[in-house]
Parts: structure tokens; sequence; C-alpha cells
């Protein structure tokens, strides 16, 4: 005879694995003033993008290809930062004694909100461009910033910049996420957020958790024909 009891104690434990975890109120505000900062940063790519007729590089490098400093530093003029822009040596490498003393004055955009207040987050950022440095198929590539009439897939399905809040970096540091890096994500929902955010070349963003991650696939490059949402 069926012990119902038992039954009934298995799905419960079935139910609790593939049910994500509580999503609270405080969670959904972080969430939201998150995307507030992606969208901000978005519109400074396009505000890049009207005063130099092209998105900004995904770095900056020296005369023999070695990266200096990221695109966050690039934008910096573009979200009210000029004075802080013009504070860094820009022939100089993010970690040089004189820009190293730059990482603590971290513009209030790049700062997580899932980690308020947090020692272990002063100066580093969660949110990262997606930069393809072997074939430089995504939107933002090493070195060289990429007009709109290149993204043939369009700028709505194509992925900018991601916020994943379990992995931060320093914010002027020359360091973002690689395409397949971001495809062996391992538990992408295994953080307050339960997923991760990503800004699309429009400006828009969108949410990728584990019920959708396969999504990626279509907005990493730009010039493939995958649009996301309608890849099966």
């Amino acid at each position: 005879m069926m012990n119902w009891g038992c039954l009934l104690i298995e799905l419960v434990f079935l139910w609790a694995l593939l049910v994500p975890a509580v999503y609270t109120p405080r969670s959904a505000s972080r969430r939201m003033a998150s995307a507030n900062n992606l969208k901000q940063i978005g519109l400074a790519m396009h505000n890049y993008y009207d005063t130099y007729g092209t998105l900004p590089p995904a770095y900056v490098a020296d005369a023999q290809g070695e990266p200096l400093y990221s695109w966050r530093v690039l934008l910096l003029p573009f979200i009210e930062e000029k004075k802080l822009y013009e504070q860094f040596h820009l022939d100089e490498p993010w970690s040089s004694d004189h820009n190293r003393k730059l990482l603590n004055k971290m513009p209030g955009i790049y700062e997580s909100p899932f980690h308020p207040g947090s020692a272990e987050a002063k100066g580093k950022t969660p949110y990262r461009a997606v930069v393809d440095t072997r074939e430089e198929r995504t939107v933002l590539r090493p070195t060289k910033g990429r007009n709109f009439r290149e993204v043939t897939d369009g700028l709505a399905f194509s992925a900018l910049v991601i916020d994943d809040p379990v992995r931060l970096v320093e914010w002027t540091k020359p360091e973002d996420i690689d395409p397949l890096h971001l495809l062996a994500l391992t538990q992408i929902g295994d953080n307050e957020m339960h997923g991760i955010l990503v800004l699309m070349g429009d400006a828009s963003y969108t949410f990728i958790g584990e019920a959708n991650r396969d999504e990626l696939i279509g907005m990493i490059y730009c010039d493939d024909g995958r649009t996301g949402k309608d890849e099966s």
C-alpha cells in the first residue's frame, strides 16, 4: 500500500528544488535600481556614439597592444563625471600608482545595489561588457569602437553589458566577460537576483535566469543572424 505521507514529503522536496527562492521586496528594489544603472550606462553609450560616431571600445590599449583601462573610464564625461575623467592619466594603465588612487572615486552608477556599504565591493562593479577578444564579433570589441551599421542583428537583440551581482571587478580595470565564459556560468540564478540583467544595444534591458538562459546564445554576437528569444 502506498505511503501517502512519504510521497507528500518527496513532492514537497522536489517542489523546493524546482521553484526559485522567495523574491523579497528588498531584492526587487535592488534589481530595479540595478536596471536603472544599466539604462543610464546604455544612454551614456549612445551619447558617446553621438559625439564620436562609434560606441566606445571595450578597452584602450597602449602602442604594444596591452590593455590600459576600461570603457567605464571612457564613459565618465557622459555620466556627469568629466572632472573625474580629467584626473586620469590616460597614457597609463588603470593599475598605475596615480590611477589606482581613483578606484575609490567610483561613480554611483557603477555601484552594485546588491552590495550596499560592503567593504569587499568598494571600488568594484558588477557591470561587465560582453567582449569577444578572438573574433571581435560582440558589439563592444577591443581597442576600436563599432558603429551601429555593423550591428546587423539589430541593437535590440545584441548584448552590451551584464549585471552579475556575485562577480565584481575593479571598475577601471579592462576586465569584462568572454562570450564562452558567459554561456558557461554555472548556477546563473545563484544570487539574490536569481539571475543576471543584460543591457542591450538599444539601451533596453532583459532578465536572464535559469529558465531562459538559452536566450543568451542569440544575444552574444551582433552579426550571426540570431535574435535571442526567437531562437529554439
